[in-house]
């Protein structure tokens, strides 16, 4: 949180360029991902979010103010939980809170593999012929090495200007690029088996069947626990060590196709 700070005061314009791929994004990530809880829940018999008027993609709906803000100027930040009621659920409850509660990871992974589609396609155009040749896709869109990090924070046309072949082609793959590794990370991030994270309510449904019930005020205490990690960086440390392989297993279809 601090270098986005410190960015922002040495460096605001590159902050806000920055800034602008950050926020679209995050919120195609967590109004999709919210959407997919309204949905699943909406087809398991519960219409409460529906009611709500959760059930859409317009991201006015799903902004929670404070976690907007931070989302802006911190680097993180959470949209409003969709609204759920298990007794409304139809037929076996604690199967439907899991298909409920892994519906939001399952969206961002469909997002992260389509994003990471659209950025290797892009990339393909994007680069010199001879440098898709040399290093191929695969490589170029790897997080393992510089140069989609490069795109994702907007110095690729200076860092590798000669070598790019389409530059009106690299806004599309920066927020290509950046959406599916921001859907990826939300994806592992809600896996994590602490409240109020979707990753509790997975193992609650899986190992004790949905018995287990923990109190608003713990719900509360969780959730400023998970606040200060991520501040912090070490839930960030924790994520990497899943994001890394699991992009490798998705450019292998990339390596197939583009090299």
């Amino acid at each position: 949180m601090l270098d986005y700070l410190q960015t922002l005061l040495s460096e605001p314009i590159a902050f806000f360029d920055q800034a602008i791929f950050r926020v679209l994004a995050v919120l195609i990530g967590l109004c999709c991902h919210e959407w997919g809880h309204a949905y699943i829940a909406y087809r398991c018999g519960d219409d409460t979010a529906k009611r709500a008027g959760r059930l859409t993609l317009n991201p006015l709906k799903h902004l929670d103010p404070v976690g907007a803000l931070l989302m802006f100027f911190a680097g993180f930040g959470w949209a409003k939980p969709v609204p759920v009621n298990p007794w409304k659920f139809k037929g076996n409850r604690v199967l439907a809170d899991l298909k409920v509660s892994l519906a939001g990871i399952t969206v961002n992974l469909i997002l992260f593999v389509l994003f990471t589609l659209l950025a290797a396609a892009c990339s393909a155009a994007m680069w010199l012929p001879q440098v898709v040749s040399e290093f191929g896709v695969s490589t170029l869109i790897s997080y393992e090495y510089n140069a989609v990090w490069s795109v994702i924070g907007g110095t690729a046309v200076q860092d590798f200007g000669p070598m790019i072949a389409r530059t009106y082609l690299v806004p599309f793959v920066r927020l290509f690029a950046y959406s599916a590794l921001v859907n990826l990370n939300l994806a592992v991030f809600n896996l994590i088996p602490i409240p109020p994270l979707d990753g509790y309510h997975v193992v609650n449904d899986l190992i004790f069947r949905g018995r287990f019930h923990l109190s608003r005020q713990v719900f509360q205490i969780c959730m400023i626990i998970v606040m200060v990690l991520s501040a912090r960086g070490i839930l960030g440390e924790i994520i990497s060590m899943v994001v890394y392989p699991a992009q490798q297993l998705m450019l292998v279809p990339v390596r197939l196709i583009w090299g």
